[in-house]
């Protein structure tokens, strides 16, 4: 099966929103809804919001992911934001493929700076298979029994 990932609209909210839902609460709290919801609001009138990029990941012409990165804060972080897929499309390279691009895309755009992302004890591995390193670990950050894994992916400076 192939994917292709484009920029997030507006109309995807809804999908992306389904595909956050199934993911409570393994890999996110069901606090977070309405961080996510307000955070797609952010691209209602424009298609960067703040300096983020975000992206969606169309399966066979339906929504079934999301992600994005950015410099937030426009001091020269740069975060990876809300990367997901629906759990039914799990194990199947999807959201390695999401992060390869975003990791493509960021390299591009930003040059090669470091890359962070916060995640948890259930996805910190993922991550670590593509050479993300943890710097911190806070237990209990998002709420009893769902810890933060801080972690940081340098780029690998290429020959020209």
């Amino acid at each position: 099966m192939e994917i292709r990932i484009r920029e997030f609209e507006i109309q995807d909210k809804e999908a992306c929103l389904i595909a956050f839902d199934s993911n409570v609460p393994l890999f996110f709290t069901k606090n977070e809804v309405n961080d996510f919801s307000h955070f797609l609001d952010t691209f209602q009138n424009k298609p960067i919001a703040n300096k983020t990029y975000f992206y969606a990941v169309i399966l066979e012409n339906e929504v079934i992911g999301c992600g994005g990165f950015g410099d937030k804060e426009n001091v020269g972080i740069v975060s990876l934001a809300w990367g997901l897929i629906h759990k039914d499309f799990h194990n199947k390279g999807f959201g390695e493929q999401l992060l390869k691009y975003r990791l493509e895309r960021i390299e591009r755009i930003y040059s090669m700076k470091s890359v962070f992302v916060d995640t948890t004890q259930h996805t910190y591995g993922f991550f670590e298979k593509y050479g993300f390193v943890v710097s911190k670990i806070t237990d209990n950050y998002y709420e009893k029994g769902m810890h933060r894994y801080d972690m940081e992916f340098k780029p690998k400076y290429r020959n020209s």
